[in-house]
């Protein structure tokens, strides 16, 4: 694990959607069989060769690496793609929403209960974490400092915001999916959620 990730060799022709082909079929294939699925499994999910796995990703912690980072792009981008004069609020909804959908959506929650089970789990867990969590609080908190200097906000602890903000967001429903209880997604109680995490962060950190 911990190995620097590889490019793609092209960015020609179809490689861009076979690439994003290969993570979402390894995404799959981690949350079904954990991080002791073979290359081969992800081939054939994907529809095409192992030698193209391999010439795409170099190796499979790098496919997993390029999996969690994909990931982590969609979380960003809310943050990312905000104009310097965006509605915190809206941010943040937006930010919330992805965070649902795509990081504690059950089927995201079955990988990490997959990974949780791998005979390496403790060494795959912090590869997952340093790639992801750690990046996207990266993220969080420098846009943070932004609306902090800018008078938007007022945050003298980012890092801190940034940690309880994503706490607060997910709230009950991570751990009762980690833990097997149903709870599946459904948007009306997100949004409901959402504006209650919203709205408490806001007057927290209001001018």
């Amino acid at each position: 694990m911990g190995v620097a990730m590889a490019e793609p060799r092209s960015t020609t022709g179809r490689t861009p959607r076979k690439r994003q082909a290969v993570i979402e079929a390894a995404r799959r294939v981690f949350a079904e069989k954990g991080y002791g699925a073979s290359m081969e499994e992800v081939a054939f999910e994907a529809d095409v060769s192992k030698q193209t796995i391999y010439n795409q990703f170099g190796s499979k912690d790098q496919l997993f690496h390029a999996m969690i980072e994909d990931r982590l792009a969609e979380l960003a981008a809310p943050i990312l793609r905000a104009s310097h004069d965006a509605d915190p609020r809206e941010v943040l909804m937006e930010l919330g929403r992805v965070y649902h959908t795509r990081i504690i959506a059950p089927e995201n929650v079955k990988l990490t209960r997959m990974l949780l089970a791998a005979p390496n789990a403790t060494a795959v867990m912090r590869d997952f974490y340093n790639h992801g969590p750690t990046q996207f609080g990266k993220v969080f908190t420098d846009w943070l400092v932004a609306q902090h200097k800018s008078g938007r906000l007022n945050v003298p602890d980012p890092a801190l915001a940034a940690e309880h903000f994503i706490s607060f967001t997910y709230g009950g429903l991570y751990m009762k999916r980690l833990f097997g209880v149903d709870a599946p997604l459904d948007m009306a109680d997100v949004d409901r959620r959402l504006r209650y995490c919203v709205d408490a962060f806001l007057k927290a950190h209001a001018r």
